[in-house]
């Protein structure tokens, strides 16, 4: 595809993509016309594709329209490379902060959003901490949150309550799957939906390294 522009349209282009990079949230598609525009949207979606990236099309509320991510192929590549990974507290606190207030509450019928990104029930640091079996001590915890909010993977909600951050918007489906496999991997460990998973992932292809390794590039 050849993204050949007008001056006007390049500009209208570059602003709707810096937006979609660094939103907190998702861009209203009527806020930008290269998000309005099915033709320069699908420039959009391909300036994005040629960085690794993707346009996803999101919906929260009454608010609709787009947020960028990770292509789902350079994703695993960058974690397999330990690029982005969350420290071993942190991914033990988003697990925990997660189930608390997406998977639990809507295994219970209390929600029925498919999102990550749930308005509620929330959580607290003390409560998560309560079921780290004290593995974490409460400062590991806070500092933990901490965090996971600069990361903009939790939020502040009503009353101080912990919600789930605008950063998970960012995840394709399959990342989305992905985690929640993730989730059933660590509370039920010993399951068959546990095995198939395992089984499944064991035999997926390794993804190839973003960049060359040193002995290719000696080679």
């Amino acid at each position: 595809m050849t993204d050949v522009l007008s001056d006007r349209e390049e500009t209208l282009v570059q602003a709707a993509i810096g937006a979609l990079e660094i939103a907190d949230g998702i861009v209203p598609g009527e806020a930008f016309p290269a998000l309005a525009d099915d033709a320069l949207r699908a420039v959009v979606a391909h300036r994005l594709e040629a960085a690794g990236r993707v346009l996803l099309a999101r919906e929260h509320r009454t608010v609709a329209g787009y947020i960028s991510g990770y292509d789902d192929d350079v994703a695993l590549r960058l974690a397999s490379e330990g690029i982005g990974v969350l420290p071993e507290a942190d991914r033990a606190v988003l697990a925990i902060a997660l189930l608390r207030t997406v998977a639990i509450p809507r295994a219970g019928g209390q929600h029925r959003s498919t999102s990550w990104f749930s308005d509620g029930p929330g959580t607290s640091v003390a409560e998560i901490h309560a079921n780290t079996d004290n593995y974490f001590t409460y400062d590991h915890v806070r500092f933990a949150v901490r965090r996971l909010k600069a990361r903009r993977l939790l939020r502040t909600g009503y009353r101080g309550q912990l919600l789930p951050g605008p950063a998970l918007l960012r995840l394709t489906e399959a990342q989305s799957t992905r985690l929640w496999e993730d989730l059933i991997l660590v509370t039920l460990p010993h399951s068959l939906w546990a095995d198939i998973i395992r089984g499944r992932r064991e035999q997926a292809p390794r993804p190839s390294p973003v960049a060359p390794s040193l002995e290719e590039r000696e080679s």
